[in-house]
């Protein structure tokens, strides 16, 4: 596809894994309300809601992981629906269940369903180059959504309680299920190689060290996020503060989204990434023992806005490093492990509602993350235009026709019906 046409469905792509991605990541930006919601309604303490949240990110990591070696093979489309479905399942049965052992096995399902999802995202990033342009896309839309649910949760909370939030948890899924049809439904027999880039390690280590990187960075970051509507309110902020809050937090994400997006499209990797990881793990230790309203507040909004920074720049390095997409597959489990454990961290610490030695382990976390990206980080190189040199047509080497003898045509035995090549693996045009 080359023009006009190319890039309307280079767009509609995007768009579908903008819409799936919006549905697997709906309990890591929205999960907050439900926590508070079942703690607020007594329906869970801090510890419970601790392991409910846990229960549910260790089904994401291992659906993730279990994903990953078939990531050549994964139908997107297919992958991606089914997941949405059973997703919806789970929220609209955790609407109606009030024992903790059915909402522990609802969780188990949401979070496959959300591993299955973030699976397609990543892969999809992958398949189709610029990872860290496709990822900060799709998270500019993600932002724009987040911000409206995060206004509208707290009052299905407030006229339904917990069946209010999880029907609105469900409900976005299926308003955003549609937009998955148009994902393509065809698999990769084979990935090219990529160039090898100059990294600070041996090319066998740097699968492990940009895997660290999103495993330290996600569980720093991310330790005290299910909590962190109960730290407002123990700083004395009501939930339609702290849903007002949250939308000014996916707002400063959304610029953020916006600027590494133009950056991304210059080059693959930023020299910004390291100095975000040091300044996150300062970030959360007043975010997890604030000891003002204010302070929290603005180490919520900034650790949130960075999270869109570093997220895309961490994942699609591990595109970078494995195109098949496997590694950004596994980095999905690998952020859900740490989580999950980090979050049981967390709660088991917490002292009248705050978290101060998690706070101080996750500034440690980052720091390891910091330096594993140093370990990993290629020298910045220029991002390869959507078109190669031309925005008409994707770049491809000139070959000189190989003739017979006497000048006779070319051999075309290699190429397919009418003397086209073969389809190749698709990749991002817009």
């Amino acid at each position: 596809m080359v023009g006009g046409h190319g890039n309307r469905a280079g767009l509609v792509v995007l768009v579908a894994i903008s819409a799936v991605d919006c549905a697997a990541h709906s309990m890591n930006s929205l999960g907050p309300f439900a926590v508070g919601e079942l703690v607020r309604g007594g329906r869970f303490s801090i510890m419970q809601a601790g392991v409910w949240s846990s229960v549910e990110m260790l089904a994401y990591a291992v659906a993730m992981t279990a994903v990953a070696p078939l990531s050549a093979r994964l139908r997107l489309r297919f992958v991606a629906v089914l997941a949405a479905v059973g997703l919806v399942g789970a929220q609209a049965g955790s609407a109606f269940v009030v024992g903790l052992w059915p909402l522990l096995v609802l969780r188990v399902l949401s979070g496959g369903c959300l591993g299955g999802l973030n699976a397609v995202v990543n892969i999809g990033a992958s398949r189709l180059g610029r990872p860290v342009f496709v990822l900060s896309f799709v998270m500019v839309v993600q932002t724009v959504v987040f911000s409206l649910a995060s206004l509208l949760l707290p009052h299905a909370s407030a006229i339904a309680g917990q069946r209010g939030v999880f029907l609105a948890l469900a409900g976005l899924v299926v308003l955003l299920l549609p937009f998955m049809f148009f994902l393509p439904d065809t698999n990769v027999a084979h990935t090219p190689a990529p160039p090898q880039a100059r990294y600070a390690t041996p090319p066998g280590l740097a699968h492990v060290w940009a895997l660290l990187a999103v495993l330290f960075y996600t569980g720093g970051s991310l330790a005290v996020w299910p909590f962190t509507q109960r730290i407002g309110a123990s700083v004395g902020l009501a939930p339609a503060s702290f849903g007002v809050l949250s939308a000014i937090a996916n707002i400063a994400g959304l610029a953020v989204c916006l600027v590494t997006v133009v950056q991304s499209r210059r080059h693959n990797t930023s020299p910004f990434l390291v100095p975000a990881l040091v300044l996150v793990g300062g970030v959360c230790v007043v975010q997890a023992c604030p000891p003002a309203p204010m302070l929290f507040c603005a180490a919520f909004v900034l650790n949130y806005a960075v999270w869109f920074f570093i997220y895309p720049s961490l994942v699609g390095l591990t595109c970078l490093v494995d195109p098949t997409g496997k590694l950004a597959a596994r980095s999905g489990g690998a952020w859900m492990f740490s989580q999950a454990g980090t979050t049981l961290f967390a709660s088991a610490t917490q002292t009248n509602g705050l978290y101060l030695w998690t706070g101080l382990f996750s500034l440690c976390l980052c720091l390891c993350a910091a330096f594993a990206t140093l370990r990993v980080t290629p020298a910045p190189t220029p991002a390869a235009p959507p078109y190669g040199p031309h925005r008409n047509g994707p770049a491809t080497p000139h070959v000189a026709p190989v003739r017979s003898r006497a000048g006779a045509a070319p051999n075309t035995a290699h190429m397919g019906k009418a003397g086209h090549k073969p389809p190749c693996p698709a990749r991002l045009r817009i």
